[in-house]
């Protein structure tokens, strides 16, 4: 008995570490007209501004999302538009090796590991500061992404306040700090278990059929657009161990993070569904009301007929941000 045991549970170790480790080929493809760079393990696309807009938009994708969650909410947008994936997601439009305009970044080294919030903020920072031309930029991050966004706040504290241009920062249904993502999520047990398993889980999910995906708690409204992205949810990563570290990531970062982070952008918009069936939203909004009363830039939107993923589910609440 003892020994079928310790077989299993070798079995089961052993899988799992498959599962987390192996290098995961690209599934979705997507047409993107812009310039493509590649910093590390981050894909980041630029489209010029056009018809003499001055504005910039930036934007970084949530977890297992990429690129394409914000293409067709800013297709029509005269604004430079530039976008930035997850490190080590892979690059969503076209094969690497045909799009990848080798550009020379001369850019510091990523002090953070891949995985890291702070990894991809550094970047964000950066790009920002060396990439962005217009007068009145404006950053928007979904759900980690809002996590992304306030920590380059933290590590670049100038970057927001300059005279010679306007940068907002919009924070659509985000990880924010001392909340908790939704249900027994943040709890420790369950934390570490849930993190265990990711990768054996992620890899049966990985062709998920759409009536599956429609049965999770996050679909509820769906549209085309929205069912078409969030079936590609467990197939962006090129592997499952940058998921496992995202995930802890993201707790440790809620946990340690004070809501002093809100101090750093002089506009601040968080967008909040009527529910949430990946962040809690109630502790979500306890945070936006905190970081509300210590910086009056800050602004609560509450949303109707919405849950986790507003730009696919009611674009116009966005599109109404950006005007």
């Amino acid at each position: 008995m003892a020994l079928s045991l310790l077989t299993f549970l070798a079995a089961l170790l052993g899988y799992r570490e498959h599962c987390a480790r192996r290098s995961l080929p690209q599934i979705y493809y997507a047409d993107f007209e812009g310039e493509v760079m590649q910093v590390g393990s981050t894909y980041i696309t630029r489209r010029s501004s056009r018809n003499g807009s001055t504005q910039s938009i930036v934007c970084f994708p949530g977890f297992l999302e990429d690129m394409r969650y914000f293409q067709d909410l800013y297709r029509d947008s005269d604004a430079e538009l530039i976008l930035v994936n997850n490190a080590n997601y892979h690059f969503p439009f076209t094969a690497p090796g045909e799009a990848i305009n080798a550009a020379n970044l001369d850019w510091p080294e990523n002090p953070f590991s891949v995985g890291a919030i702070e990894h991809d903020a550094f970047y964000l920072g950066l790009i920002l500061q060396r990439l962005t031309t217009g007068q009145d930029i404006v950053v928007h991050g979904h759900s980690r992404g809002g996590a992304v966004i306030l920590d380059t706040g933290r590590q670049y504290p100038a970057l927001a306040h300059s005279g010679n241009r306007r940068v907002s920062a919009i924070l659509e249904a985000p990880v924010l700090p001392q909340a908790t993502t939704a249900g027994n999520g943040s709890k420790a047990l369950q934390h570490r278990l849930s993190c265990y398993l990711m990768p054996i889980a992620f890899s049966r999910w990985r062709h998920i059929s759409e009536d599956r995906i429609l049965k999770m708690p996050m679909m509820q409204p769906t549209t085309t657009r929205k069912t078409e992205l969030c079936r590609s949810l467990f197939s962006v990563s090129k592997d499952y161990r940058t998921c496992v570290r995202q995930v802890q990531s993201i707790v440790k970062w809620q946990r340690k993070t004070s809501i002093e982070v809100f101090d750093h952008f002089p506009n601040i918009t968080v967008v909040i569904g009527e529910k949430d069936g990946t962040l809690d939203r109630k502790s979500m909004k306890i945070s936006a009301e905190s970081g509300q009363s210590r910086n009056n830039g800050v602004s609560i939107l509450e949303t109707t007929g919405t849950n986790h993923l507003i730009s696919l589910e009611k674009p116009e609440i966005m599109h109404a941000l950006v005007q």
